[in-house]
């Protein structure tokens, strides 16, 4: 009898592990998806740069470089716009690619004045995919700076990561 038990006790044990993950299931799966198309890069985005680091002890604090805004205008493929923030403002120019199954990319170059020393600027970013299923994710584009001395080009450029999130609607 108590061997009985023992087995039903199993068999219900199992009928409930194998029920929770029919559950999640049927509530569908996220997924990613890749929907920007021409256009996308119209609008305001927050944008923050991080210093590049391997060493596992840097704080986000150490690693942080900016937190500005862009502002850009997308036509046909060319895109314009400004940096601005931390008291600096400078223009963008550059292009926006959309491959089918690939997402879509930017490119982008600005010139700064900083301290009385300028800078190019150039810039490579990815569109993130979305995720559907799960609510609203923001749009978000994923990529590298390259600040480089026009004056000095054989120094060795800063070469960072950024981040930048459409500003939500206000």
């Amino acid at each position: 009898m108590l061997a009985s038990m023992k087995n039903l006790a199993a068999a219900a044990a199992l009928v409930a592990a194998l029920a929770v993950p029919a559950a999640v299931l049927a509530q569908g799966i996220p997924t990613l998806t890749l929907s920007a198309q021409a256009g996308f890069f119209n609008g305001k985005w927050v944008y923050r740069s991080f210093n590049i680091s391997a060493n596992s002890k840097d704080t986000l604090a150490k690693l942080a470089l900016g937190l500005n805004e862009l502002e850009l205008t997308e036509q046909k493929g060319q895109v314009v716009g400004k940096r601005t923030g931390q008291g600096v403002s400078y223009d963008l120019a550059g292009s926006a690619f959309y491959a089918a199954k690939q997402g879509a990319t930017i490119r982008l170059h600005g010139t700064a004045t900083i301290s009385g020393k300028t800078y190019n600027y150039d810039y490579f970013g990815y569109v993130m995919p979305t995720w559907t299923g799960i609510g609203t994710t923001p749009d978000t584009i994923i990529g590298t700076v390259l600040r480089s001395d026009p004056a000095n080009p054989n120094n060795a450029p800063l070469i960072a990561n950024f981040s930048a999130t459409r500003e939500a609607a206000k």
